[in-house]
């Protein structure tokens, strides 16, 4: 019983940010994460949206530009109420020391979360859509395949929840679509090593 009673005050204090731990987290706690020595690259996968204003996105949208993507939904009970704010704290970082950054959040609910919805829930949180694009307009199973092919990392439905399990971490793009990096989006989040990470990135890869 014991067990259970400590259990249960677990979840509580972590939100069931527990539910989300994936592939892509490794088991480690680092704010930045590596990942170019894999083995085999990790890539985008090509992919077909609309973003909160209704227009056309595909991989190809990025192409020759850095960009940082997310997984949200809008009714998200849990992780994302961390995860988009810490997003909208980095964009404003980004934006202030004029680097040339796009931000990506899928939407993983997008049965529910259309254009309008999107356009809502960023502007909510103070999002600035110059160089934030929220996506949706495909199939749930469209994105499932996005985020275990090119993010190593699990969506699934957790009804008795009211939830959906999705990544947590930020991940940085290259110009070549080549995924480089994977921070921290939630409880281990670090505005100035993430961002000093991407700028580094940015002004010294090949």
């Amino acid at each position: 019983m014991k067990v259970w009673i400590l259990l249960g005050a677990l979840m509580m204090a972590s939100g069931c940010s527990f539910l989300y731990e994936d592939v892509s987290e490794s088991g480690q706690a680092e704010a930045v994460i590596d990942v170019t020595s894999a083995e085999t690259p990790w890539e985008i996968v090509p992919f077909e949206a609309v973003n909160e204003s209704g227009e056309e996105v595909t991989e190809e949208t990025y192409e020759g530009e850095w960009w940082l993507a997310k997984t949200i939904f809008t009714r998200c009970p849990t992780v994302c109420m961390v995860m988009t704010p810490n997003m909208v704290s980095l964009q404003e970082e980004v934006n202030d020391r004029g680097l040339d950054l796009q931000i990506v959040s899928f939407t993983v609910d997008p049965e529910f979360d259309d254009p309008e919805q999107l356009t809502e829930y960023g502007e909510s949180y103070g999002a600035d859509f110059s160089n934030w694009d929220f996506l949706t307009g495909y199939e749930p199973d469209m994105i499932k395949d996005l985020a275990l092919e090119s993010f190593k990392a699990q969506i699934m439905e957790l009804p008795e929840q009211s939830d959906i399990m999705h990544p947590v971490r930020f991940y940085l793009i290259s110009p070549e679509g080549q995924i480089v990096r994977m921070y921290s989006g939630e409880s281990n989040f670090e505005l100035d090593s993430s961002v000093d990470d991407i700028e580094y990135m940015i002004n010294e890869w090949p």
